[in-house]
């Protein structure tokens, strides 16, 4: 028993006195991020489109459709999903 509290007291002053260390890593601090914005650029289908088409007009959907499909996403928050249960969801599924 003075065994496993010796063994328990010398771990435990061992981690708390880690916290304290001063050790720094400037080889890695200085490539902090480097890797998560190379993968990051490598996920992009055209990293330059930015920059090329800084002063072209957006030319995607129409005007009506776009308003159409921004009333129906704010209807969605105005009038929320009814909640399903288990035990209705097998009848909602039988009556279709």
């Amino acid at each position: 028993m003075k065994d496993f509290k010796l063994v328990a007291l010398v771990l435990g002053v061992a981690i708390l006195s880690s916290g304290c260390s001063t050790l720094t890593t400037p080889e890695s601090d200085a490539r902090f991020g480097a890797s998560s914005m190379t993968l990051w650029a490598q996920q992009s289908r055209d990293p330059a489109a930015s920059v090329r088409n800084e002063k072209r007009p957006v030319d995607g959907i129409e005007g009506k459709a776009a308003s159409n499909a921004v009333d129906q996403y704010y209807k969605s928050f105005t009038k929320p999903a009814p909640q399903m249960t288990i035990l209705n969801l097998g009848v909602a599924e039988a009556a279709q």
